[in-house]
């Protein structure tokens, strides 16, 4: 008789952002197999690890690309710039 594995709580079950899958595309879907409340990165069943992104970070990138592509788009092409 095979001895019976006991799991000491539910697996954290988040999976990896669209913005940080990596091919194959089915691998880096796997959810976190680490127990929920874990400490450090989230580890899928293959062993492919990841951290969550920090929205303050994305929040400020997203608003300084924009700032940029805005001031871009509305240069004054025409002028001489010396």
């Amino acid at each position: 008789m095979s001895p019976r594995v006991r799991v000491s709580a539910w697996p954290c079950g988040r999976q990896r952002p669209r913005s940080m899958q990596t091919s194959p595309l089915v691998a880096s879907r796997l959810p976190c197999a680490l127990p929920t409340g874990h400490d450090g990165p989230h580890e899928d069943a293959i062993g492919q690890t990841w951290h969550d992104p920090n929205p303050e970070l994305e929040y400020a990138l997203g608003v300084a690309l924009a700032a940029d592509l805005l001031r871009w788009a509305f240069a004054d092409d025409t002028k001489d710039n010396r």
